[in-house]
């Protein structure tokens, strides 16, 4: 039997390579998206994944990415949630290290072909990089890859109150049409 895209992914953590190669994809995929200038305006209500009616895929070089940069700050995820567990009264948590289909997602009518094409391209290149990695490739709906690296929703009380955690809360900008 196979080992869980988790598992693969967790080989990986400590290959700064890796970590360069897909921030560098990331980063590239920010400033295609930047020139198009798309806009947000629901304050990552699309993080709600079963509300919103849609499902977010990651691959196991990004996963691997994800929790290498979120070691010390792991949060509990229940895939029958539906919902990201790094959105938090209306902020992205995890916004460094979010998977690519987080980073092309946007609700606007206009962004319906351009994403597409930037998305397939970068996917195209994410599995180059895990080859050149020796990364197994999987491609996984991102709350279940999610919770075999991340500790049970049961197993964590989450603190009340101001989080002692290291995370990089930035607000989804809002913008009004």
């Amino acid at each position: 039997m196979s080992d869980d895209i988790g598992t693969i992914a967790a080989r990986h953590l400590d290959n700064a390579a890796l970590r360069a190669d897909v921030r560098a994809l990331y980063d590239d995929v920010d400033r295609q998206i930047a020139a198009h200038q798309p806009r947000c305006t629901n304050r990552g209500l699309c993080c709600s994944f079963h509300a919103y009616g849609h499902r977010l895929y990651v691959s196991t070089a990004e996963l691997s990415h994800f929790a290498a940069g979120r070691s010390s700050a792991m949060l509990p995820v229940d895939p029958a949630s539906g919902s990201c567990p790094y959105h938090i009264d209306g902020m992205c948590t995890a916004r460094a290290e979010r998977p690519l289909g987080c980073r092309i997602f946007f609700c606007e009518s206009e962004s319906d072909a351009w994403p597409n094409e930037i998305y397939e391209t970068a996917l195209s290149r994410l599995q180059a990089i895990a080859a050149a990695h020796g990364v197994e490739y999987r491609y996984v709906e991102w709350l279940s890859a999610l919770a075999t690296i991340a500790p049970p929703a049961t197993a964590v009380s989450m603190p009340e109150g101001p989080s002692e955690q290291k995370i990089d809360p930035l607000s989804l900008p809002v913008i009004d049409s």
